[in-house]
């Protein structure tokens, strides 16, 4: 980390008491997707997630004739979408795992839960076995998942804590965009995307002599781990990129980065979308595989 020095004048400064050339940077570190009534598969101590998105992606479901058994894989065709906008994938499915080498999914009656959207398997002594399409789907086909970003809200609580599943699940303003979309889309799925961001600082500072010691209280703890200050930045700048539709329709206003105070001269953040095959979009914005979303707070100031 290498700290810059560079004597100017005052008038040349233009009324700014430092211009910091350090640059903020959070991505999306491990990505989940989940339909609401499923979040309960994660863990209740698994509270790594920091935000989540509300999307809207076309329905999946299996179509029970066209399920095979093999001896290594299950094949089944899943059909994409409702209506005229229908499309139909073949997948092969392993379910044989190092966790229950010895399950043989031949030998079990096996039920379609439609509303889970889940191919359970009943009857083996160590319980049953499960196969959620979402999650096959995303790890399986060949073709990335449209998914239209709708809302975009915080999965953590104002000291900071990670909210575990169950409490994400009851989050009043979830529900409120729940019932929306089943009022106004129900030709598509809700789904969640959960995020989990990790930061760091991008080097080099130009500094006024004067202003040493607040940059050197600035750096002398680089915040490598999140705060409440860097996830309100971050969704901030999400929500400026993708201006989601609910986010609008719900709060009447977006969020601007630099209302939570980053003293940085630039905020960045990176999703990864194509590590889980989603094709990310909003109304406003269509999201290119590791495209940089960029924010300048502190010279929005200026």
């Amino acid at each position: 980390m290498t700290i810059k020095n560079n004597v100017r004048s005052k008038e040349a400064a233009m009324n700014t008491k430092y211009i910091s050339d350090y640059g903020l940077q959070t991505w999306a570190y491990h990505l989940s997707m989940s339909y609401p009534f499923d979040l309960d598969y994660l863990s209740p101590d698994d509270r790594r997630y920091n935000i989540y998105v509300a999307t809207l992606i076309p329905k999946l479901s299996i179509d029970e004739d066209s399920v095979q058994f093999f001896e290594d894989y299950i094949r089944f065709d899943v059909i994409v979408g409702t209506g005229e906008h229908t499309s139909r994938e073949t997948l092969d499915i392993s379910i044989i795992s190092d966790d229950m080498p010895e399950f043989d999914h031949r030998k079990f009656e096996f039920e379609y839960e439609k509303p889970r959207k889940a191919m359970v398997f009943t009857g083996w002594e160590k319980g049953p076995v499960e196969l959620n399409l979402l999650h096959v789907y995303l790890t399986e086909s060949k073709y990335y998942l449209d998914t239209e970003i709708v809302y975009i809200g915080q999965a953590f609580r104002e000291n900071g804590e990670c909210l575990p599943a169950e409490e994400l699940m009851s989050d009043p303003m979830l529900q409120k965009v729940e019932a929306a979309l089943l009022r106004d889309y129900p030709e598509k799925d809700l789904a969640l995307l959960l995020l989990e961001f990790k930061s760091q600082l991008l080097e080099e500072i130009d500094s006024e002599d004067e202003d040493l010691v607040q940059l050197q209280e600035l750096t002398k703890n680089p915040p490598l781990e999140l705060n409440n200050q860097i996830l309100d930045g971050t969704e901030a700048a999400l929500i400026n990129y993708f201006k989601p539709e609910y986010n609008k329709k719900l709060n009447d206003k977006f969020p601007n980065v630099e209302d939570h105070g980053l003293r940085y001269r630039s905020a960045t953040v990176q999703i990864h979308p194509d590590i889980m095959g989603l094709k990310l979009f909003s109304k406003e914005k269509t999201y290119l595989s590791n495209e940089r979303i960029v924010s300048s707070p502190l010279l929005s100031k200026n």
